[in-house]
């Protein structure tokens, strides 16, 4: 009975306070809606960080200083081996080389000709930059280079300095650079091509005949035009390309022998296709070459008399003549670099003075010495095709996990020409090359030639078989 009661009591309690609890709720929301009543302020719950269990335990100070001194003797430990087996430099500098081994054989008539390994050519470079413009492009770049050839004489190949004086991380306008000290002439394709990228063993006779493939000492400006971009294949070609330089003329590590200064000039014409388009690598190109040299020709006397006890003796003496003379050349090319197939065409006319040496005998003039201007030409052409993978942007770019580069084979052919005086035509001498390339690294190649040489007009063989294994790094 006394339970009843009590559950009684509770019921009517809580009907009671219902609406007391329901008005005050309502009371509040009400406050939301009108202006006049005063907001409700929520607050944030505060968490006592200190009673959350999963939190893990400070460091102590022997903890933190163990492992400053872990981190100190790594430290430590790196320098000593950045000390001990890094080449440091005051700026930033890329090594590089080219090494080559040759082996040569004459097949001709003359069985005293030697066959012959050399080592031709080596040569190491360093590059880098004196300043570096990371807003415009507007480096200063340094490269010097030395090189040895088969005498073993070493000497300076590339030493020179070059500005960038327009933007040149801007690839949608043109390029502007000055370049001064030791380099090589942009003039065509042959001579322009360094020493790691020429087609064949032996260069084409009329760059070595006119002195085009040496380097020389002076300024040169360079520059581009009308540049198509290519972005998917980050492939940049500009409509015209330009060279303008000013040189002393006499070689590489000459000193100047006159007080005119040779000009030369090459302006070239591309494709502005994609990289992609059928017609990438086409160019045609004008080069122009003016100034004097200083000849020399040598004039020997030789006086032959019988002394008083019956014996012949002779004595001689010589005196040089020199003159100042013009030296031109002229050319022209059309190249279409692709693959698979390929080709190049190049024709380059020189006027130069043609020395003669003379001769004098007891007296008697039997050659006299003279200076007699003479226009020689030469011109070649080389096909070639390409199969493999090393032209191929999409396979390069691949990833391998050991040191993978794509092969690449490369068959060709190549006419070579040179007439030294034109009003002699038939003295002449041509040279077929059947030559094959093979990539097989990336700064590595074997190259076989066998060279099909005809001396006219007597039609004298003098054949080579020659092999080169060229390797860089």
């Amino acid at each position: 009975m006394t339970f009843r009661k009590s559950l009684s009591w509770l019921i009517v309690a809580l009907s009671l306070s219902a609406p007391a609890a329901y008005a005050e709720d309502t009371a509040g929301d009400a406050s939301l809606v009108r202006g006049d009543e005063a907001p409700v302020v929520l607050q944030e719950r505060v968490t006592d960080e200190s009673d959350d269990e999963s939190k893990e335990p400070k460091a102590t100070k022997n903890e933190v200083e163990a492992v400053r001194s872990e981190i100190q003797v790594l430290r430590d430990q790196w320098q000593r081996s950045l000390d001990t087996k890094v080449v440091q430099a005051g700026r930033p500098v890329t090594i590089s080389g080219i090494g080559q081994l040759r082996y040569t054989q004459t097949l001709d008539d003359d069985p005293t000709t030697p066959t012959s390994i050399s080592i031709p050519f080596f040569s190491l470079n360093f590059k880098g930059n004196l300043r570096k413009d990371y807003l415009e492009g507007k480096d200063l770049d340094y490269t010097i280079g030395i090189q040895t050839t088969g005498n073993s004489a070493v000497s300076i190949t590339d030493a020179w300095l070059s500005y960038q004086i327009l933007n040149s991380l801007d690839k949608e306008g043109p390029r502007l650079s000055i370049t001064g000290g030791q380099q090589k002439k942009y003039f065509g394709i042959e001579a322009t091509a360094t020493e790691a990228f020429k087609p064949t063993i032996v260069v084409a006779q009329f760059a070595s005949k006119l002195s085009l493939d040496q380097r020389d000492i002076g300024f040169v400006l360079a520059g581009d035009l009308l540049p198509a971009n290519d972005y998917g294949y980050n492939y940049r070609v500009p409509t015209i390309q330009y060279w303008l330089g000013a040189i002393n003329g006499t070689g590489p590590n000459t000193a100047e022998n006159n007080d005119n200064k040779d000009v030369f000039g090459r302006i070239q014409l591309n494709a502005p296709v994609n990289y992609d388009h059928w017609a990438r690598g086409v160019s045609l190109g004008l080069s122009g070459y003016k100034g004097r040299g200083t000849y020399t020709a040598t004039n020997t006397t030789t006086n032959t008399i019988v002394n008083g006890t019956g014996q012949t003796v002779s004595s001689s003496s010589s005196v040089n003549l020199t003159q100042k003379g013009d030296k031109e050349r002229w050319g022209a090319d059309l190249a279409y670099v692709n693959t698979p197939v390929g080709f190049t065409l190049e024709y380059v006319r020189g006027k130069d003075l043609a020395v003669t040496n003379g001769t004098v005998r007891n007296g008697a003039i039997t050659r006299a010495p003279g200076f007699n201007e003479v226009d020689a030409e030469g011109y070649t052409f080389t096909l070639f095709y390409n199969f493999g993978d090393q032209f191929v942007n999409a396979i390069k770019v691949q990833d391998r996990y050991d040191d993978w580069f794509p092969l690449t084979y490369q068959p060709f052919v190549r006419f070579d020409r040179f007439v030294p005086d034109t009003d002699f035509s038939r003295v002449r001498s041509d040279i077929w090359t059947i030559g094959f390339n093979w990539f097989f690294a990336a700064t590595t190649k074997l190259q076989v030639n066998y060279n099909i040489k005809r001396e006219h007009p007597d039609d004298k063989d003098n054949d080579q078989f020659l092999a080169q294994f060229q390797f860089g790094f």
